[in-house]
């Protein structure tokens, strides 16, 4: 490995993988998956890529007790330890690869808020559980706002099934990008949301110590008598009628069909996003939730969902998924390398995410533009990336155009092409073994021929 060469690391403790939860050293597959798609789709050098696991242990007891598990055989460490841990890989890592973006992945709650405020100002990093589903989601709320002829979106409603790290981050993403679109304060639009966790809506007054992340959320405008009837999501939906229900809950089936249409019986177009993976986890199957809602429904699923005909028209679930977001924020932060990733440019990243959609696209239902054409999103989210590091005085990478077009251009150019070289290439190449040679990311540059 070319040590100085190392632009992406993904990063997990493998403490909560997917809905799979704790699968100690396990969970390496996350960060090789995640990597994998930086190179196919934000066009970063398979050999500048490097998925890490921490292995601090793992509390599950099945794991620890299979003979054929690699990791350490003992419980997590505690908190203490972890985060020494954590700091001197954070500042180890940024030492060895400087030029690199660190994408934390997948770590659990208890830790994942307090990493990313510990580290998101000191180190070039971000967390796509929280951001970049927080990005993804909130550009196809947006799309799904226009697609519902939405003039006032003070009167929305957003329910959250689930008030974990994603729910938090999409309900922090959907105010800073709704606020900033519709003119609009970020408080208007914190009133629009409610979120359900398993103990029932998430208030001020229930009575129970709230996770510092869910404090921001608690309702304290219903009273504590209603609280205590709120105790299932059913009951929530039926005392606020929500316009829109999100699901990141990990819960399969739980948009039942008597809260689907119960919802379709006031709202015109009903904003379903069971956004929970894998496919098994989805909180309800667009395929139902479309024929529940006589095809009404705006829907974008975690996993991707085959099309359902309803009275002869053809619905088509959006998928919401994460790849759109990432490896562009991850492509902009090597070319504009910034100290940090400021939460800005995962605004700016939604706002064009939301944009991408063709006529055509919009017309056949589509919040997201098609996932085959995700280098192309890649390389216009990165654009947009840059040009707000910019405007903020923070791409440390002075030799840049400083408009959307030409920074689109370069983005593309930037990205590595899974392609063979013409024949003439080998004919004339000879290997230089052991020399740190220069890429432009075009295939073939990475060698240096000797005449």
């Amino acid at each position: 490995m070319r040590k100085k060469n190392i632009e992406v690391i993904v990063l997990t403790d493998g403490s909560r993988i997917l809905g799979l939860g704790d699968l100690g050293v396990n969970g390496i597959g996350i960060s090789i998956g995640k990597t994998s798609l930086y190179v196919a789709a934000g066009g970063i050098k398979p050999s500048r890529v490097l998925p890490v696991v921490l292995d601090v242990g793992t509390n599950n007891l099945e794991l620890r007790n299979n003979p054929l598990y690699l990791g350490t055989r003992k419980p997590r460490c505690d908190d203490d330890t972890f985060y020494q841990l954590m700091d001197e890989f954070m500042k180890e890592a940024s030492t060895t690869w400087p030029q690199a973006v660190i994408q934390f992945e997948d770590f659990s709650n208890n830790h994942c808020f307090d990493m990313l405020e510990r580290y998101q100002t000191k180190y070039r990093c971000f967390n796509d559980d929280i951001q970049g589903t927080g990005s993804v989601v909130s550009a196809g709320y947006l799309s799904a706002l226009k697609a519902a002829g939405t003039t006032d979106v003070t009167k929305t409603r957003i329910v959250f099934f689930g008030a974990g790290s994603a729910a938090s981050g999409v309900a922090q993403s959907i105010v800073d990008v709704v606020s900033q679109a519709y003119g609009l304060s970020k408080e208007q639009i914190k009133k629009t949301v409610y979120m359900v966790d398993s103990k029932g809506l998430v208030a001020a007054n229930r009575g129970d110590e709230l996770a510092p992340h869910k404090v921001q959320w608690a309702r304290d405008d219903v009273a504590a008598e209603d609280v205590q009837k709120l105790k299932t999501l059913e009951d929530v939906v039926k005392h606020v009628k929500p316009t829109a229900l999100i699901g990141l809950g990990a819960t399969g089936g739980v948009f039942t069909k008597e809260i689907i249409r119960f919802i379709n019986s006031y709202s015109d177009h009903p904003i379903i996003f069971p956004l929970s993976n894998p496919s098994s986890k989805a909180e309800v199957n667009p395929q139902n939730a479309y024929k529940w809602t006589e095809g009404k429904a705006i829907i974008a699923s975690g996993s991707p969902f085959p099309p359902t005909n309803v009275n002869g028209k053809e619905c088509v679930p959006s998928q919401g998924n994460n790849l759109y977001i990432f490896p562009g924020v991850g492509l902009a932060s090597v070319i504009a390398q910034p100290d940090y990733i400021p939460q800005e440019v995962l605004v700016a990243a939604a706002e064009c995410l939301s944009s991408l959609p063709s006529a055509s696209d919009r017309e056949a239902g589509l919040l997201y533009p098609p996932i085959t054409q995700v280098r192309k999103v890649s390389a216009e989210v990165a654009a947009a990336c840059i040009l707000k590091l910019q405007q903020m005085g923070m791409a440390k990478n002075q030799d840049l155009p400083d408009n959307l077009p030409d920074l689109t251009k370069l983005a593309r150019r930037r990205m590595w092409q899974p392609e063979y070289p013409d024949e003439s290439f080998y004919l004339n190449l000879q290997l230089q073994p052991n020399e740190d040679l220069q890429s432009d990311y075009s295939h073939g540059e990475e060698y240096t021929r000797r005449q």
